[in-house]
C-alpha cells in the first residue's frame, strides 16, 4: 500500500514536468532549455520534482523519462555533453552549460543559483 501511495505521489509531482514537456520528440539538447531526466522509480527524482514544483511552479522544464528509448539517447548525449565521467544517474537536470546530478539538500542551493537566468 505504501509503495502504491509513493508511486501515485511521484506521478502527481512529475505531472507538472510532463505538462511542460514539448509534445514533439526532442531531437537535440538546446542550451536555452531546462531538461529533467528522471525515472519513475527514482525517489530522488520525486523529491527534486516536488521541490521544483513548489518553488518554481511556472518554470518551463522538459521532463524526460529515461526509460523511453529516445529519451535514453538524449540522456546519454547529456552525459557526454556535460563530460560526466562518473556513473551517471537520475535525476539529471541540464541547464545550459551547467547540470545537477542527484538530489539532496545541498543541490537545492545549486539549483537556485542555476535557475536564476531562466526566470528572467
Amino acid at each position: 500500500m505504501l509503495r502504491g501511495l509513493l508511486i501515485t505521489l511521484f506521478g502527481l509531482a512529475i505531472t507538472f514536468l510532463v505538462a511542460c514537456e514539448d509534445k514533439n520528440s526532442v531531437a537535440y539538447l538546446s542550451k536555452s532549455e531546462i531538461y529533467f531526466f528522471y525515472q519513475t522509480t527514482c525517489p530522488h527524482c520525486h523529491t527534486a520534482a516536488q521541490y521544483i514544483k513548489e518553488k518554481h511552479p511556472n518554470l518551463k522544464i522538459k521532463g524526460l523519462d529515461i526509460q523511453m528509448p529516445g529519451n535514453m539517447k538524449l540522456f546519454r548525449q547529456a552525459v557526454k555533453d556535460y563530460n560526466i565521467s562518473s556513473a551517471a544517474g537520475t535525476p539529471l537536470i541540464g541547464m545550459g552549460d551547467k547540470y545537477i546530478m542527484g538530489w539532496g539538500d545541498d543541490k537545492e542551493k545549486v539549483f537556485e543559483d542555476y535557475v536564476e537566468e531562466y526566470e528572467k
